[in-house]
Order: structure tokens, then C-alpha cells, then sequence
């Protein structure tokens, strides 16, 4: 009787582990199907993202060029004999307009702030996203530069050393062409190197945009 009890109890103890370890098994898979299609979301709005961001950063570039080649058009009017017209005036208030970058990273800071970068189990794919958006990083430092220089030097030098009445004469209002023109040689460089940096962020675009698509496939 107590042998028959025995075997009783142990063939019940062994069918609750097998109960068990099925149950587990089924919710461990159920996890990792859903785990598989979150990644996918991910991925996929993750592209879209730098996909959209890769469009804003050739809008940028186009603009920097046409700026560029406006302040080689500034350069040799100021301070020397020539006749400045309201060409001039317009090309200095143009390239007083800076160009901004507002990444579109709602995805990414998700993945950081949930947790749910540990679904990206391609270590490259995940040192790669994470190189991207650091990137961005070192391309705004570059972007403020610029503003800055443009805000104090440009923005101060139109407001407290030009004399617009002077217009109405046909005569430059600005009352010290040097100093205008060292702005502008500055602003030059920060226009060569913001230029550089969105380059650099767009080949950093195609970059990842590809590696998220081989993860995909």
C-alpha cells in the first residue's frame, strides 16, 4: 500500500514538472515571438527615422553651398572700390539664416530609456545605432558654433555698426567694412566645417539605414 503510494506520488510530482516545463517552454516561446516582432518595430521605425533625418541633412547641405558661395560674393565688395548695390545688403541678411538639425530620435531615446536596446542582439547593428546618434552629438556642437558666431558677431555688428539711412543715399550702411569682412572670412570657416560635419552624418545615415536593412532581411 505504501509502495503503491509512493509511485503515486511520484508520478504526479513528475507530471507537474513536464506540466511546468511546458507551460514554460510555451510562454518562453510566446516571448521570444513577441520579443522578435518589437525588434522588427524597432528596426523599421529606427530607418524610417534616419531616413528622414538623411533628407534634412541634404536639405542642409544645399543651403550651406548656396552660403558658401555667397560669402565669396561678399568677400571682395567690402573694403575695396567697388560699388556696392542692395545686392550686397541682401547677401549679408542671407547669410544671417542658419540652417538646424532636429534629429528625428524618438525611437532611439525609447530603445535607451525602456530598456529595449537588449532585443538588438547583433552587437555591431547595436554599437552601430549608438555610434550614429553620438555622432549627432559631436555634429551639434559644430551647428552651435556657427549660430553663435552668426548671433554675437554678425547679428551685434548689423545692429550697433551700420547706419541703414545711408541706403536711401545709395551708400553701404555698414560703417566698418573690415570688421565686416572679418566675420564673414570667420563665417566662411564655420560654413566649410558645418558642411563637413553634415556630410559626414549623411554617409553616417546610409551607413546604418543599410546595416538595419540586413537585419531586417
Amino acid at each position: 500500500m505504501a509502495k503503491a503510494t509512493w509511485k503515486y506520488t511520484l508520478r504526479e510530482i513528475i507530471i507537474v514538472i513536464i506540466g511546468i516545463s511546458i507551460a514554460f517552454s510555451m510562454n518562453k516561446c510566446s516571448d521570444n515571438i513577441k520579443d522578435k516582432k518589437l525588434r522588427k518595430e524597432y528596426l523599421t521605425n529606427l530607418k524610417n527615422d534616419v531616413e528622414a533625418d538623411k533628407l534634412q541633412l541634404a536639405q542642409n547641405i544645399k543651403a550651406i553651398n548656396k552660403k558658401l558661395k555667397t560669402c565669396d560674393e561678399i568677400i571682395p565688395v567690402l573694403n575695396s572700390d567697388q560699388n556696392p548695390d542692395m545686392r550686397l545688403l541682401d547677401n549679408i541678411f542671407a547669410i544671417l539664416k542658419y540652417e538646424t538639425f532636429s534629429p528625428k530620435n524618438i525611437t532611439y531615446k525609447t530603445l535607451i530609456n525602456s530598456g529595449d536596446l537588449k532585443l538588438i542582439d547583433n552587437f555591431q547593428l547595436k554599437t552601430a545605432i549608438q555610434q550614429h546618434y553620438s555622432n549627432y552629438e559631436d555634429m551639434a556642437d559644430v551647428y552651435v558654433r556657427h549660430t553663435s558666431l552668426i548671433k554675437d558677431y554678425l547679428g551685434n555688428y548689423l545692429v550697433n555698426h551700420a547706419d541703414y539711412d545711408q541706403i536711401m543715399e545709395g551708400k553701404s550702411p555698414f560703417l566698418d567694412e573690415i570688421k565686416l569682412k572679418n566675420i564673414v572670412h570667420a563665417m566662411l570657416t564655420t560654413f566649410g566645417e558645418k558642411k563637413l560635419a553634415t556630410q559626414f552624418n549623411i554617409e553616417s545615415c546610409e551607413i546604418l539605414t543599410s546595416k538595419i536593412e540586413e537585419a531586417l532581411d
